[in-house]
């Protein structure tokens, strides 16, 4: 069996932030902990930052890259918290750096993308109404500043606290931007129209 390079540097960071912080981890630390060449790192990375994202993407988000369609909102939600908890350590250090390629940026473009394709799928080949558009990314940012808050609490509230909050939240303010009165989707725009 082959041994998946992105994955032993997620898990050697991982674990190194046990023992040092994010910020002042190396690639020269990366590489003695795994064994892997510079040229290796920098042929799966551009930097540390890049790493740092692929392991929140694979570590934290992996329920949403495999896009389960029996997984409700609330399951993945759930998911998410949970393995935000598992990771905290790192996710708290990793929040707290605001350099170039930086964690904090990268979950909200990936958010904010990730619930407009969500959209897009479900809403067929016509354009995304633009009422629709803006509450996704307003969502979006507004679950994503939760998380991270509650990523950097010291006494966070239970996963399944925050997962209810969210699911219902995202339920009671986009339910006029996706359903009308005859279950249909449409946009604030629609209604606009009428008088």
């Amino acid at each position: 069996m082959a041994i998946d390079i992105h994955i032993l540097l997620a898990e050697a960071l991982l674990e190194l932030c046990d023992q040092k912080s994010v910020t002042s981890i190396t690639i020269k630390d990366l590489l003695e902990e795994t064994g892997v060449s510079r040229q290796t790192f920098y042929n799966r990375f551009r930097d540390k930052n890049d790493l740092i994202q692929w392991t929140y993407e694979h570590k934290v988000l992996n329920i949403f890259l495999n896009n389960n369609p029996e997984n409700t909102y609330y399951k993945n939600t759930l998911s998410y918290y949970k393995n935000i908890d598992a990771h905290r350590n790192f996710l708290k250090q990793a929040c707290s750096s605001r350099e170039q390629n930086c964690l904090m940026d990268f979950i909200v473009k990936f958010a904010i993308d990730y619930d407009l394709k969500w959209h897009q799928q479900h809403y067929g080949n016509k354009s995304l109404p633009k009422e629709l558009i803006f509450a996704s990314k307003y969502h979006s940012v507004a679950s994503i500043n939760a998380a991270i808050e509650w990523i950097c609490s010291d006494n966070p509230e239970p996963a399944k606290v925050m997962a209810k909050r969210i699911t219902n939240l995202r339920k009671i303010s986009l339910s006029d931007v996706l359903f009308g009165p005859d279950n249909k989707i449409y946009s604030c725009e629609d209604s606009d129209n009428e008088k």
